[in-house]
């Protein structure tokens, strides 16, 4: 008969060679975590900043169209001379109410308002324009002034 032999259990390995190795991957998980909050925050500014963008735009758009809306209650004879100059009354408080925008009181990004004769007789064309720069924007741009700027036009008086 043959003898049955009771085989020893199998040797564990030495603990030695995993020394470690929990820290090391709580490390990577911490570092890739802390990237993903960065860009997260980093996402949180911009939309923020674009956020602002689009009031002031639309600030713009609207202090651009009650202007025009303005001129058209005004004699229209008188046009060129209350809008058309700096010196105007129309201009001037277009000026202030322009003045919400963010750095349009520095004389770089005044506003602009142009008349020209229109197609007919008795009519105008207007084209008004707004500019501003965001706070924290740097000046720059193809024309060295940089910032955003608002443009539109209409004919006022009979067509």
């Amino acid at each position: 008969m043959t003898a049955m032999r009771a085989s020893a259990p199998p040797r564990p390995a030495p603990r030695r060679l995993q020394r470690g190795s929990f820290l090391l991957e709580a490390l990577v998980g911490i570092a890739i975590l802390s990237f993903g909050i960065l860009g997260i925050v980093g996402l949180q500014a911009q939309s923020i900043r674009w956020v602002n963008d689009a009031q002031y735009r639309s600030e713009a758009i609207y202090l651009a169209n009650a202007v025009i809306s303005r001129m058209w209650a005004d004699n229209p004879a008188n046009l060129a001379v209350d809008y058309g100059t700096t010196a105007g009354a129309g201009y001037k408080s277009f000026r202030e109410a322009v003045k919400t925008l963010p750095n349009a009181d520095d004389p770089t990004y005044a506003p602009e308002i142009a008349v020209a004769p229109g197609p007919a007789n008795n009519s105008s064309l207007v084209t008004v324009t707004v500019r501003w720069r965001l706070p924290g924007e740097t000046k720059g741009g193809y024309d060295g002034v940089g910032g955003s700027r608002y443009e539109t036009s209409a004919v006022i008086g009979s067509n």
